[in-house]
């Protein structure tokens, strides 16, 4: 069993208890959500879009940030000049929390994504129940049929979904599924090996008026002038920025426009 088979096996554990003890559908009054995709599309002439990760441990390099600070994290992020926040709130593997995101919600301005491994729409509603104004569908761990109705649903919420894919064949089934938002992860999440050519062979078949998003393996300010310049409209940023020593500082250092 693979990394990614072991996440999802203990996710869906879960979510069966936890279904057992609270319904967030029937807890949900609609409200306006911070627009996540709209702060991708705006050119910014002196950052580059980020998205930039709360991110505390992984199942390939273990604790990326000892001295963990949840707000100090996402203050830093947004006084560097992020455009978005990501958080994982995946808690058995990366040692998230759900709560995380009303806690960044209630003292920074950004709009934020929930990063988590979404197998029920139970979740989708447990996100907006939350606070996310966004979330992520993952190919690798759902079917066309289970992606259409999630992302349907997030939308039907006022939440905006960045759809993820890792090689051509979830490149081609996202395609059709007509997404607004794609984003190339260049983590194979089977192996958690990085390659970053995964972006440049894929982003080239992505059709005009969808956005591109640049996932993992991102540490330094030429990749992503390089990867703009391959059609990037933003990037997802996390272990780089949260083993720093200087958060704010690497993070400015990274999406400066030179």
């Amino acid at each position: 069993m693979n990394i990614l088979e072991q996440i999802c096996e203990k996710k869906l554990s879960e979510i069966t208890i936890q279904k057992s003890q609270i319904e967030y559908k029937s807890k949900i009054n609609i409200c306006e959500r911070r627009n996540f995709l709209d702060k991708l599309i705006k050119t910014n002439h002196k950052y580059f879009n980020l998205i930039a990760e709360i991110k505390r441990f992984s199942p390939s390099k273990g604790e990326i940030c000892k001295k963990f600070d949840l707000k100090q994290i996402a203050t830093e992020y947004m006084n560097a000049g992020a455009s978005c926040l990501s958080i994982l709130t995946e808690k058995n593997f990366f040692k998230g929390d759900i709560h995380y995101l009303n806690e960044v919600k209630n003292i920074v301005d950004l709009p934020i994504l929930r990063k988590d491994f979404i197998l029920d729409e139970w979740q989708i509603y447990e996100s907006y129940y939350f606070g996310a104004d966004c979330i992520l569908l993952i190919l690798a761990i759902l079917d066309d049929k289970e992606a259409r109705l999630f992302y349907k649903i997030a939308q039907d919420l006022g939440m905006d979904v960045i759809v993820e894919v890792h090689d051509k064949i979830e490149l081609e089934r996202a395609i059709k599924l007509q997404v607004n938002c794609i984003g190339i992860n260049n983590r194979n999440l089977k192996t958690l090996k990085i390659d970053l050519n995964t972006f440049t062979k894929l982003s080239k078949e992505i059709p005009k008026g969808i956005i591109k998003l640049c996932e993992s393996g991102l540490d330094n300010n030429k990749q992503l002038i390089d990867f703009t310049s391959q059609g990037a409209d933003g990037f997802l940023i996390g272990e780089s920025l949260m083993s720093a020593k200087n958060i704010k500082l690497k993070t400015e250092e990274i999406i400066r426009k030179k």
